[in-house]
């Protein structure tokens, strides 16, 4: 055997398996970039927070919301014909079926700043378990003021196509009319807690399915876990509430409201 010969031979092998080697560590670079850059092309390039981004909290579930009759809340409702306030009596009305009330103000409230909380306690005063709603938006040209339940300090959202609406004041000249309320018995099952995004994963996901891609800058004002309902019928019984970070972007003319199921990701419609 000619030693010689076999060692270039050996050699030169080694020199085209390391090439090869070379080759495949430069692909397998160039895909992973593109990857990256793909993958970067998906995130929102220009967005600006004004809020501090929650940390997703771990005992999230989903919601059972039964709606309360109030013709059995004899107590509640007969406190609320009775007292007198700076809004004089109240004219309470129930429907037939006993889930939805309204209340009509005989002097009308002259409404101060809505954002303002004692302008809300005042209000929320006035109402059936006032304590157990929040202030959410003004509505339909300013001339209603929604507010929505709490569950453990999360609002709860009911479809705006759905006639009973949760707690509406109507507003008229500025004044303060009366109000429509429904109330939810809400309830959760402690002991099956479901796995949900995060505020930036939502984000990301909002930016990814809806036009907001078209905005030169994604402004976010605020961002929370809250629970909404889509279901438009309201004769439905139970309601079944799903986890859903809720975020609110400013546009040209005010802000929006858009909410992200916590477990899937996708955008979620109450209008």
């Amino acid at each position: 055997m000619n030693w010689s010969r076999t060692k270039s031979i050996f050699i030169i092998c080694f020199l085209l398996l390391d090439v090869f080697l070379v080759f495949e560590m430069y692909m397998r670079q160039q895909d992973e970039n593109v990857e990256d850059i793909a993958d970067q092309s998906r995130l929102p390039k220009n967005y600006k927070i004004d809020t501090v981004l929650p940390s997703p909290p771990q005992d999230v579930t989903f919601l059972r919301g039964t709606r309360v009759d109030f013709t059995q809340q004899n107590v509640g409702v007969e406190n609320l014909s009775h007292v007198v306030s700076d809004t004089g009596k109240q004219k309470i009305n129930i429907d037939a079926n006993g889930l939805q009330m309204t209340g009509t103000f005989a002097k009308p409230l002259t409404i101060g700043d809505i954002k303002n909380e004692d302008v809300q306690k005042d209000l929320l005063g006035k109402v059936y378990l006032g304590e157990d709603y929040t202030y959410w938006q003004s509505g339909e040209g300013k001339g209603i003021l929604k507010f929505v339940q709490v569950y453990h300090s999360r609002p709860v959202y009911l479809s705006m196509r759905n006639k009973m609406q949760m707690l509406d004041f109507k507003v008229k000249n500025k004044h303060v009319i009366g109000f429509s309320q429904s109330y939810l018995k809400l309830s959760s099952n402690k002991h099956s807690h479901v796995d949900i995004i995060n505020a930036e994963q939502a984000i990301n996901y909002l930016v990814d399915r809806t036009d907001l891609v078209g905005y030169s800058i994604l402004h976010i004002k605020s961002i929370e876990l809250s629970y909404v309902n889509t279901v438009v019928d309201e004769n439905s019984d139970p309601l079944i509430f799903v986890p859903a970070w809720h975020i609110v972007v400013r546009t040209g003319s005010g802000t929006s409201d858009y909410f992200i199921n916590a477990v899937s990701g996708s955008v979620q419609s109450i209008n």
